[in-house]
């Protein structure tokens, strides 16, 4: 194969642009309070945020064998025509990437058996992702020419310059690194590329997907799946025409779920009457496809039948959790439940083995397990050709729940707040005490309250076994969702993630909700400056990562938590989230010194021999650190604290949540209008992923998708998640 040096082979002008450290993730986003990001940010997130998940170059004739292999039926792949070759090399000529697409098109049509290349690089199919790939390949023609992700097979990136190729053909026996080039341009491509791949997952069911990236007379194959993705050589497309002819005819001519599409999901086969009953049920509207979802169950597969996922995950890697209202036919009536699916890393315990183990240790306040498990064929084998990097192996796994619930920030008071979120630390607290089980991932997403106002934990993926966890046979990785994950886990991304640091994750549900949520008197430009300082900032970290500012910390370690959330009067829900953050100054404070100590001990003594008031030893900062440390072994007095607050009889009435207090971004009144839309599709998509009752009015295509500033997952190396 020909390597032409990146030196002889046109470049493009160099462009300076300004360094900005990316201090957020496309994983974390969904409770900042900013807008979500525009495209252009987005790529350059994801970009960011997949480094060391490409695994390569591998061989392209490996590549092919590897992943498209030919059946004995395949017919042989015919010759380019002299015709075709001479339209590669206009491809190979272009000066601008509009001069390219209809040159590759005429080269490369006739083999793709079935399946149609279309110009998609000037619009975006309307209520689709608002992103527009050079070239789709689709398996019927399609004379729109707009990007419809839902039923695109193959996305084609083409730039005119080598100095786009988003790889470097390294050694791919050695360590060197990085493999992603880290130039403007390069990551411009590599983000574009990341970008088309996690829109192609959000709005198909798919196990893992296709893309080639062209530059100049160059072009790379690549397989993705959710732990990254296989990235062969570059390779002259011109001198070695027959490797990219080989890839387009194995393509076209492989099965549905040989391309990647998931077999246990298909378009549901109901009658008229049946999909009128289980619309109806879920809130759609009349013309919403509906689709059969296959689940593991003990007796035997399960079918349910929904629309698609109508949140889409902003990410390419990790968990990518997915969620959506499901209806099974009882007796011929369609009953709504809750289907929800996430990649899990192969040797954690998947989530319905933590359902079956609460629900034998009779846990309160969790969600009725229906059935679940992992899905056959269902896997990623990015790990496969990662022979010098940790790439995680993940197994599709899904369950079902008969749950209907509202929001956390759907609260019709703060005190249904609080007692939802007192309902949830008791399950918390349960399932650790009688079962053995830590959750680790405490957010406002993961507390539904259910009809009668009660509070029910949900999401228990990231859970473990607490003993295999503290002896060391678990990685200790951080784990939660960035907004609600303790000061000390922010701080050290080593820290072992430990029962106060759930804990402490209610606390700052609780504020972060009364902040966000609760009408009290505080200017929406107030609520934001905290929301912004306290729960979402974020720095990158030495060694890699993210870290947490250092505000959290200090607020609860000088006692101050909401300290700037004064309220005129009483507020029962703002005194009991002090009094609850109050013992995490023992956590973070100073502690005693050896003269405070000492002399708090003979205090006591004094106190023993009726010579001093009991008040003057309370007043020790020695007595407020030991107490603080000992309410902070368990949730017990937690739990007191919580139900002293919800017996005081002077809680308003009506301060239910308001989603409207905050500001609108700065801008024109145009890019404010914008804004307050994309905020608000936001909070419908996180809704209708919620909880099951919200209607989820969707077309054939999936929502809008400007990638949100911060999904709640982190840095995923194997296991590292804040979804």
């Amino acid at each position: 194969m020909t390597s032409i040096r990146e030196s002889s082979s046109k470049s493009a002008p160099a462009t300076n642009v300004g360094s900005t450290p990316i201090t957020q993730r496309a994983r974390t986003a969904h409770y900042s309070c900013e807008p979500p990001p525009l495209q252009d940010k987005m790529k350059a997130t994801l970009a960011e945020e997949t480094k060391r998940r490409y695994v390569g170059p591998v061989d392209v004739s490996q590549f092919l064998e590897d992943c498209l292999p030919c059946s004995n039926s395949t017919p042989s792949v015919p010759s380019l025509s002299e015709q075709e070759l001479n339209a590669l090399r206009e491809v190979a000529d272009a000066t601008s990437e509009n001069n390219m697409y209809e040159p590759f098109k005429r080269a490369l049509q006739r083999y793709a058996h079935g399946m149609i290349f279309t110009n998609t690089s000037s619009n975006s199919a309307k209520d689709s992702f608002p992103l527009k790939p050079d070239l789709c390949l689709y398996e019927a023609a399609d004379t729109s020419q707009k990007t419809d992700f839902s039923a695109a097979e193959l996305c084609i990136e083409l730039k005119p310059y080598m100095s786009y190729d988003p790889f470097t053909d390294l050694d791919p026996n050695t360590n060197d690194d990085p493999f992603e080039r880290d130039t403007v341009h390069a990551n411009n491509t590599r983000g574009q590329i990341t970008t088309y791949a996690v829109a192609q997952f959000n709005s198909q069911f798919r196990i893992f997907a296709f893309s080639i990236v062209v530059f100049n007379d160059h072009a790379r194959l690549v397989r993705w799946d959710r732990a990254g993705a296989v990235v062969s050589t570059r390779f002259n497309y011109v001198q070695n025409s027959n490797l990219l002819t080989d890839f387009i005819w194995r393509f076209s001519h492989l099965s549905r779920e040989e391309r990647g599409h998931d077999r246990s999901v298909s378009p549901a086969k109901l009658s008229k009457q049946e999909t009128q009953k289980v619309r109806q049920a879920l809130g759609l509207k009349a013309g919403t496809p509906l689709f059969a979802f296959t689940v593991p169950h003990e007796d035997g597969d399960k079918v349910f039948y929904g629309p698609r996922f109508p949140f889409p995950v902003r990410s390419l890697v990790g968990r990518s959790t997915r969620t959506v209202p499901v209806c099974h036919f009882i007796n011929g009536e369609p009953r709504k439940l809750f289907l929800k699916e996430y990649w899990r890393p192969e040797g954690m315990r998947g989530e319905i083995e933590i359902y079956q183990h609460l629900i034998r240790h009779n846990v309160e306040h969790i969600a009725p397990l229906v059935c679940g498990g992992d899905v056959p064929r269902g896997e990623t084998r990015t790990h496969e050709h990662a022979k010098t990097r940790p790439i995680s192996h993940r197994l599709l796994h899904r369950l079902v729940l008969d749950f209907v619930g509202r929001r956390l920030t759907e609260f019709k008071s703060t005190k249904e707040l609080a007692q939802a979120v007192l309902h949830a630390m008791t399950a918390h607290w349960l399932a650790f005490d009688k079962a053995g089980i830590l959750h680790r991932d405490v957010s406002v997403n993961n507390i539904l309250i259910d009809e009668n106002g009660n509070g029910v934990l949900i999401d228990w993926e990231l859970a473990i076994f607490y003993e295999e966890y503290s002896a060391g046979r678990r990685n200790h990785d951080r784990t939660g969702t960035w907004q609600f994950i303790s000061a000390a886990l922010l701080r050290n991304h080593g820290e072992i993630h430990d029962l106060k640091d759930d804990i402490e994750s209610f606390v700052h549900v609780l504020g972060w909700s009364f902040l966000r949520y609760a009408p009290f008197p505080l200017s929406g430009n107030s609520r934001k400056r905290m929301l912004v300082t306290l729960y979402d900032t974020s720095f990158p970290a030495d060694g890699g990562g993210l870290s947490g500012n250092a505000l959290k910390e200090m607020c609860l370690a000088s006692g101050k938590y909401m300290v700037d959330a004064d309220i005129k009067g009483t507020s029962p829900i703002l005194e009991l989230i002090r009094t609850i953050a109050s013992p995490f100054q023992a956590r973070y404070g100073e502690p005693p010194t050896a003269s405070q100590t000492e002399r708090y001990q003979r205090l006591k003594e004094k106190v023993a021999k009726g010579l001093c008031d009991q008040g003057d030893v309370e007043d020790h900062p020695a007595h407020t650190y030991q107490l603080g440390m000992e309410r902070l072994k368990n949730s017990e007095w937690f739990l007191d604290t919580f139900k002293d607050a919800l017996r005081r009889p002077d809680w308003p009435e009506k301060d239910a949540a308001d989603a409207h207090l905050l500001p609108i971004t700065e801008g024109t009144s145009k890019q404010q209008q914008l804004a307050a839309q994309r905020v608000e599709t936001q909070s419908q998509l996180l809704s209708a992923s919620s909880h099951p009752s919200g209607s989820l009015k969707r077309s054939a295509s999936p929502p809008p998708s400007d990638v949100q500033h911060k999904r709640s997952r982190l840095d995923d190396n194997s296991d590292k998640t804040l979804e």
